[in-house]
């Protein structure tokens, strides 16, 4: 019979460490599943092995996160890096999570499961997104941690402070920003104005923002109100085109970096029928989770960016509170001393959540990048595009779900997550629905592609 786990936590970020230090230092049996070779998540990528002219690039919020990754090192748990998770189920015991390790397909048994799998871009099909020479940011950010490469010369696009921040890390490396092409709508200044006080709340992150700001509008290209991206190029990417105030640039360029914020990562909640809720302020879906991450799955948890994009301290506090409610649920090991720790999680995440709130209003993306058209490719695994879509979805077909049946578009090897959401939107706009009334792409397994071989060869329980 196979190992049975008190606890497994996919993701190694902050919020997976930090559940994974608390269960384990209370004595649970705690496995950790990581898909990137050491522990950190994206925001600490790297981080063990960063040297030190890298580290300063990257910024004190990088380095900040060495003590957790540290206690974590130190933790007494199980950890595996290097995992493709593909399938995960209910079992008897609690959960079964299947993954590849080194080519070979293992199975682990755990009577809780934390997920805790991070966040994504936001895929923004634009005309010629699918061209050899664009990229995403947090794409350039992972090469920039994980191997200290750096372009030569670059155009970013997007919103979102993600977008800032590498902008400040390329500056400080050398790296010459041709333009920072900025996709906030003027209007969502005024819509935020509101939520300054919120803001205030966690002042030095709030002033931390601006200068950012402040500073790429001084020392780079930088343009505002930006609308109606595409990239020019017939084999690859030779240049980009935007409007402003109606009137239409053309920049010349090898690499575009394309940004507009983060989505949680859901579909592996999903594969477990955990219910997604629509977020109109953050224009995504999420997955439904309580105070200390739970679910309406028994045993099952969502911390982090998987479950509301919150940022790294805040993934850490949520991964924090989602190990010691994971302690308190075993009988023998509730303890009365973590009620005052609890309280004060709770309402620092509450807090965080409500302090988020400007930044949501902020960089909502524009509603132009909700709108694909002619033969804009939506589907890149399947080259499904814009005007193929939309054909279908003034039919009449009930939602996305119909609409993969008649184009393949979600069907690939990315199972939709580089299409799904913007599926959705052509589907609501053609048949004028909201999006919270045109459900998200269903989740199949695999997760991730597996060999037949690799199938066939799985252990048994």
């Amino acid at each position: 019979m196979n190992k049975i786990y008190d606890y497994l936590v996919i993701g190694a970020g902050p919020a997976g460490m930090s559940a994974a230090i608390e269960a384990s230092k209370a004595g649970l049996c705690v496995l950790v599943l990581d898909q990137a070779a050491s522990a950190g998540g994206q925001i600490y990528r790297n981080l063990g092995q960063a040297e030190s002219k890298q580290a300063k690039v990257l910024g004190p919020d990088y380095v900040s996160g060495k003590p957790l990754l540290a206690r974590f090192m130190a933790a007494k748990c199980d950890y595996q890096p290097l995992v493709q998770v593909w399938h995960i189920e209910a079992h008897e015991k609690g959960f079964v999570v299947a993954v590849l390790v080194s080519g070979e397909s293992i199975t682990y048994v755990t009577s809780h499961l934390l997920l805790a799998n991070g966040a994504m871009e936001r895929p923004i099909a634009i005309a010629g997104w699918d061209k050899p020479g664009v990229m995403t940011v947090g794409a350039g950010q992972i090469l920039l941690k994980s191997s200290a490469l750096l372009p030569k010369q670059v155009v970013l696009a997007g919103s979102g402070p993600l977008l800032l921040l590498l902008a400040q890390q390329y500056r400080a490396a050398g790296v010459t920003i041709t333009a920072l092409l900025d996709t906030t709508p003027k209007s969502n200044y005024w819509y935020a104005i509101p939520w300054l006080m919120a803001g205030l709340t966690t002042p030095t992150q709030l002033f931390k923002g601006l200068w950012l700001t402040l500073v790429q509008r001084i020392k780079i290209p930088y343009i505002s109100g930006v609308s109606h991206i595409e990239v020019i190029g017939k084999e690859h990417a030779s240049g980009v085109r935007y409007t402003v105030s109606g009137k239409v640039y053309d920049i010349a360029c090898n690499l575009i970096m394309l940004h507009q914020g983060l989505i949680p990562q859901t579909q592996m909640a999903q594969l477990l029928g955990c219910p997604q809720v629509w977020n109109d302020f953050k224009q995504c879906w999420q997955t439904q989770v309580g105070a200390a991450g739970q679910t309406p799955i028994d045993g099952l948890q969502v911390a982090g960016d998987a479950g509301a994009i919150g940022g790294a301290y805040l993934a850490q506090l949520e991964g924090r509170i989602a190990g010691l409610a994971r302690v308190n649920s075993a009988a023998e090991l509730r303890s009365r001393r973590n009620k005052l720790v609890n309280l004060w999680l709770r309402f620092r995440i509450k807090q965080l959540h409500w302090a988020r709130g400007l930044i949501d209003r902020l960089y909502q993306p524009a509603a132009w990048l909700s709108e694909p058209s002619g033969d804009t490719v939506v589907c890149r695994c399947e080259q499904v595009s814009a005007e193929a879509i939309t054909a279908i979805a003034n039919t009449g077909c009930a939602g996305v779900n119909q609409l993969k049946s008649f184009t393949r578009a979600g069907m690939g090897a990315c199972q939709g997550r580089q299409c799904g959401l913007n599926l959705g939107y052509l589907v609501a706009h053609a048949q004028q629905r909201p999006m919270s009334e045109v459900e998200p792409l269903t989740v199949r397994p695999p997760l991730s592609p597996i060999c037949l071989g690799q199938l066939a060869r799985r252990s048994e329980l």
